[in-house]
């Protein structure tokens, strides 16, 4: 039966198979990192969804608004056993006043909507390249925003760019990053950090949770 296809059963229309919808805070390089899963995969549906907004902060609540228009609009249901997935940064504008303590009641005020849908939030703090560097390295240190994490991770990546597809050269540590990621989730964990994680844990990712449920 075709991809997607779904089948009436009684009154009630059934996918034939689950859907896993990613809906991305980047237009570019999320998307094209979660499409080599979508293109591997055969026994789930995966759908992939970029955000269309030019840089800037993160908005978790459009996002998640996002999550919930596309899932109402093509019948994806959590409790069917589809699930969706919000994909978004923990970046941090430092010229704003108290910049974490707002950040963290946005995120807040999304993880509670998020939550009475059944969506996932996957946060990178402070940027989405913390996961790719995961893959070459472990470490704790404090990262200020992308400028830092991309510094690091040309040490592994030398022309890397957002526009960039470098899933081929992540490919093969992928255990790795996810070992990694669980590390300093227990890092943090250990310094009485509370899970959800705040904006105030940084660096952190939690990435992997996605990743290991495509796998």
């Amino acid at each position: 039966m075709a991809r997607g296809k779904i089948e009436k059963r009684g009154q009630r229309r059934r996918k034939i198979k689950p859907v896993i919808l990613i809906v991305t805070e980047g237009s570019q390089t999320e998307p094209k990192y979660f499409e080599h899963y979508r293109n591997r995969q055969t026994n789930i549906d995966i759908r992939v969804v970029g955000s269309r907004t030019s840089g800037g902060e993160t908005d978790y609540l459009s996002l998640i608004r996002k999550a919930v228009e596309y899932q109402n609009k093509n019948q994806i249901s959590v409790s069917e056993g589809d699930s969706v997935w919000v994909v978004a940064d923990g970046d941090v504008n430092y010229n704003n006043p108290d910049p974490i303590t707002t950040k963290d009641s946005l995120l807040s005020k999304a993880r509670k909507m998020a939550g009475a849908k059944g969506i996932q939030i996957a946060l990178s703090n402070p940027c989405f390249e913390f996961w790719y560097l995961l893959h070459f390295q472990y470490t704790t240190k404090f990262f200020k925003d992308y400028p830092a994490v991309k510094n690091e991770l040309t040490t592994y990546l030398p022309d890397y760019e957002k526009t960039g597809d470098v899933y081929n050269q992540l490919a093969e540590h992928t255990a790795i990053a996810i070992q990694n990621a669980k590390r300093v989730e227990q890092y943090h964990l250990q310094n009485d950090c509370s899970k959800p994680f705040g904006i105030a844990v940084n660096p952190f990712t939690d990435i992997y949770r996605l990743v290991e449920s495509l796998l």
